[in-house]
């Protein structure tokens, strides 16, 4: 039998087991790539260290965060624990535990390429490092969100919160660990040809400086979609006419928000490594690919934005 105590110890091991296991694959990749940087390059070798030390203190953030919910959640009161809160804390770690591992590899990418860029240019490697830091930055909106999300989730226990409303509060923490895995596959792809790119050509550094901050916050919008969702699951009421329909409408709008944003999240990354890549080459056509690329991620979105109207209507007309 599935007791409280059973889910409440199984999400204390699963909120940093999962965590651990991007932030040391991630680790690993980009270790793995400043070795070869510094085999190619020995008059960078001290700015390639720098930057591969850097950059894996960026990677440890997600399980850092992991590691905070876990012992949040290993030393709460287990004396006012109840099913419904177990439930919830199962999906909280999940939730952890995807997001961080997702974004350790993705950042990974980002030090793989500066470190690889820098081995070609030695003397840009200030820059090629602010570069590397911006991306990662931006990386960490996901598990940012899923760290903000479990705060929200833990400040709604109660000591009588039944089990429909903890299947509810996991449907929360559903949309969110989908909605972030195609924004992480997205920046993990642009920001390899972001930082590539520098290395190809120093000279269009300021025009691929400035693409990478706008196309990074535009992979990010399906995130912020699935974000909205799960708020608006967390606050909302579970009915007391038809609650087992209730949750089950709750469950079927997270899955939809968060899977509805794999695939923009993708397509929008793809599209803008494609990009920075072309005005590495040929930085004198920036307005035309900077153009073409909005308007391109401009329809991909569309698919995020139908999935998130389809959620939206499922929330405010069958949960009533």
């Amino acid at each position: 039998m599935v007791t409280p105590e059973f889910l409440h110890y199984l999400a204390i091991g699963l909120a940093i087991g999962i965590g651990a296991i991007g932030a040391g694959f991630g680790q690993g990749l980009a270790a793995f790539s400043t070795i070869e940087a510094l085999c190619r390059q020995r008059e960078g070798n001290k700015q390639i260290f720098r930057s591969m030390i850097i950059g894996l203190a960026f990677l440890e953030s997600g399980v850092i965060l992991a590691l905070v919910i876990t012992l949040i959640l290993l030393f709460s009161n287990s004396g006012q624990l109840n099913l419904g809160i177990a439930i919830a804390q199962v999906g909280i770690a999940i939730m952890m535990g995807v997001i961080a591992t997702a974004i350790s590899i993705a950042s990974s990418f980002a030090v793989k390429s500066s470190v690889t860029s820098i081995a070609r240019q030695p003397v840009f490697a200030n820059k090629i490092l602010t570069l590397m830091l911006v991306l990662q930055s931006l990386m960490e909106a996901p598990v940012v969100f899923a760290f903000i999300i479990a705060l929200f989730i833990m400040n709604n226990f109660t000591i009588d919160m039944s089990v429909y409303m903890g299947f509810k509060l996991f449907a929360a923490t559903l949309v969110l660990t989908f909605g972030a895995i195609g924004p992480c596959i997205g920046q993990a792809l642009f920001a390899r040809s972001s930082c590539n790119a520098v290395g190809l050509n120093r000279s269009a550094y300021a025009k691929i400086f400035s693409f990478s901050i706008i196309n990074g916050a535009v992979i990010e919008t399906p995130l912020i979609f699935s974000l909205l969702v799960s708020l608006l699951i967390i606050y909302l009421p579970v009915s007391n006419v038809n609650p087992v329909f209730s949750v089950i409408m709750f469950i079927i709008a997270a899955f939809t928000t968060g899977m509805g944003a794999v695939g923009p999240g993708c397509g929008t990354g793809f599209v803008g490594s494609k990009t920075v890549y072309e005005i590495a080459l040929a930085p004198e056509n920036y307005s035309l690919l900077f153009r073409t690329n909005i308007l391109a991620q401009a329809f991909i979105e569309s698919a995020s934005i139908y999935a998130l109207i389809v959620a939206l209507t499922l929330l405010v007309n069958f949960t009533k």
